[in-house]
């Protein structure tokens, strides 16, 4: 039975991804590919610019630094974005942080004794 289950959400998965907006005619290979998205002029680009270059700070730090915590995923909330607030003259400045358990993440954050993180400047 937990065979069955365990098809019916791959064949659920990949039909999703199959569907997916990335999931397009990709005139260079004439065929079914996944096709890079076109940056628009309006509204939310399809494609931006990312930095994503690791930081030295951890989350704890960066609170410290008047970040906020935009919002949070992950199974246990465990991947967090931060913003900060740089004024009217500048944009936000953005990071996401990854808490990580004891041993490597192996063990639940709920279980950990001691929980690391690891931040990534988005912009």
């Amino acid at each position: 039975m937990t065979r069955y289950f365990s098809s019916l959400a791959l064949a659920a998965g990949l039909t999703a991804a199959a569907l997916s907006p990335a999931m397009a005619l990709d005139p260079a290979l004439g065929s079914m590919g996944t096709a890079p998205p076109a940056a628009t002029t309006r509204g939310h680009a399809a494609s931006v610019s990312t930095t994503f270059e690791v930081i030295p700070d951890s989350l704890q730090d960066l609170l410290n630094k008047n970040y906020l915590i935009h919002s949070s995923a992950g199974e246990e909330g465990n991947i967090l974005i931060l913003q900060k607030d740089n004024g009217a003259a500048q944009p936000y400045t953005w990071v996401r942080c990854e808490l990580i358990g004891d041993h490597n993440g192996n063990t639940r954050l709920t279980f950990s004794q001691h929980v690391t993180s690891t931040c990534w400047k988005l912009n």
